[in-house]
């Protein structure tokens, strides 16, 4: 089920940071921060209670970033991280935004994927976007409202005029 973050989630969400990202996790402090700040959207897969998945994006005037997305290694290859992209997508796009920018690592051929997949481009390469391992990241972007929050070519990644296509989030 994916539902809207919450504070109450704070534990879990450290443990799957620190599980997914190991030294870039983002400390309590980041995380607590995140959740809380109007701008962000964040949202949790839940199953029994146990996220094993989670996404989010910063949302400004016009354009959407997405922050983060991370799912559990015992979870992956079952569409969690495919899913939640799909309800962030939606949500900004409902939201009235034009486009979501996102930066992955060069070195993350799934999630480069994923999010080609959804109709992101590369825009460009961020030269030691990461550190302190001084790993690059691709530059990735997308237009909203043009192509549907599903992947590009899916049966209904275009929803039809006045469908509504997700759950508000606020």
């Amino acid at each position: 089920m994916i539902r809207r973050a919450a504070l109450g989630d704070l534990d879990q969400l450290v443990d799957l940071e620190a599980r997914v990202f190991g030294d870039q996790a983002w400390s309590r402090q980041e995380l607590r921060f995140e959740l809380s700040a109007p701008s962000r959207t964040y949202l949790v897969w839940a199953d029994q209670g146990a996220i094993l998945g989670y996404g989010g994006y910063w949302s400004g005037e016009r354009d959407a970033e997405l922050m983060t997305m991370g799912v559990l290694p015992e979870a992956r290859s079952q569409g969690i991280a495919g899913s939640l992209l799909a309800r962030l997508i939606a949500g900004a796009d409902c939201k009235g935004l034009q486009r979501m920018d996102l930066k992955v690592r060069v070195d993350n051929p799934a999630a480069i994927d994923l999010y080609k997949k959804f109709g992101f481009s590369q825009t460009g390469l961020c030269k030691g976007y990461y550190q302190p391992e001084d790993v690059d990241a691709w530059a990735m972007t997308r237009p909203l409202s043009s192509i549907g929050p599903g992947p590009v070519g899916s049966v209904g990644s275009k929803p039809s005029e006045g469908q509504e296509r997700i759950i508000n989030h606020e």
